[in-house]
This record gives structure tokens, sequence and C-alpha cells, in this order.
């Protein structure tokens, strides 16, 4: 079972709690799960820019506690909702590739080469793309600050059509997330049915 909770909170509330950037949004969520704070993080999240306010999503293994900044609402996703076979999605994503040289893990910018990583996503995550309605936004840098040093990361949001071709493989990405920088509020994938 899975609980999906919307927060919505003001910009000038955000701000005022130093809210700066992913990683302080995910260390304020981590207060949610009390019990899972030495554990792996039993959630994903996504944060949107809504004008004067932010929305945060997270898709959590258990419920969370709410805290006391922003409206809180969480609903539970039976597991018939990953029973369909095609779904019209979004993904804000860390699409990333390891430099041969020293490994380092370096952002993708480049269209050709960020449709060729969804592509593989997708076969390695039990779905594909239904008939070209891929769509890329554009490579947007987000600096964030731990343990007092910068670091940046890409976020690209795709969206189009899927179908699911390997039931247990899909499942366990749309639990997981995919990709890398889920600390950071990328990899959680968003679903609504279609026919």
């Amino acid at each position: 079972m899975r609980f999906l909770t919307q927060i919505i909170v003001n910009k000038t509330d955000a701000a005022r709690r130093n809210i700066r950037d992913a990683y302080t949004w995910h260390q304020m969520l981590w207060k949610s799960y009390s019990g899972y704070e030495e554990k792996k993080r039993p959630f994903l999240f996504r944060i949107d820019d809504m004008h004067q306010n932010f929305r945060v999503l997270t898709l959590s293994s258990t419920l969370p506690e709410n805290q006391d900044w922003g409206r809180w609402q969480t609903k539970t996703i039976a597991p018939s909702f990953l029973q369909h076979p095609a779904y019209a999605f979004q993904l804000k994503a860390n699409p990333t590739m390891r430099r041969c040289q020293d490994r380092r893990r370096l952002g993708i910018y480049g269209e050709k080469q960020l449709h060729e990583w969804f592509s593989r996503k997708a076969e390695q995550n039990g779905f594909s793309i239904i008939n070209n309605s891929l769509h890329i936004g554009a490579p947007m840098d987000e600096i964030f600050v731990r343990q007092n040093r910068r670091g940046k990361h890409v976020g690209v949001e795709f969206s189009g059509a899927i179908t699911v071709s390997t039931p247990s493989t899909f499942k366990n990405a749309f639990e997981k997330g995919i990709g890398t920088g889920k600390s950071f509020g990328f990899g959680m994938l968003m679903l609504q049915p279609i026919q």
C-alpha cells in the first residue's frame, strides 16, 4: 500500500522557515516519518512552483505525520491503481551519465541524449512510450547546499503516455522512483490511467 500526500506551502512561510532548496525540503519531510531517521528513506517527493505557493507531493510506504506547516492532504493508493495497461505520466528526473575517466556522474542536457536516457529507463522499468508521445522539458540547473557545500543537479520534466510491459518491474519503479537524486525531489513517477 502507498500513500500520496499533497502539501501546499505558502512561499512566505517557506522563506520564514528557511526552506531554500530541495535538500532542505527533504530534511523537513523526514520529520513526518518518525522512527525512520536512521533508516532508508520511506518516501519519494517532488516540488512544484505554483506562483504564490509550493506544492509538495510525497509518495510513501507509511502514513506521514502532518506537521505544523502547510496544508496537508493524504490519500491511499489502492493496489488496483497499478493494474491498468496504459497511463499518462509526468516525471521530474535527474538524468545523468558516468564519465569514463573517473566514473563521475554528469548531468545530461542534449535533447537526443535525454531521449535515449528516457528510452533506456523505460525499458529497464517495465514500460514503453506510446507513439512518439514523449515530451521533454528544458533542462534546468537546481542548486542546493549540503553540509555547507554547494552542489548542482539538472532537472528535466518528462511527460507523455506509456504502456506497461512488465507489471512487477513497473510497480517497483512507481514505488522506488526512477533515476538518481531522489533525496532532492527527483524520480517520482506521476500517473493517470488512460484507456
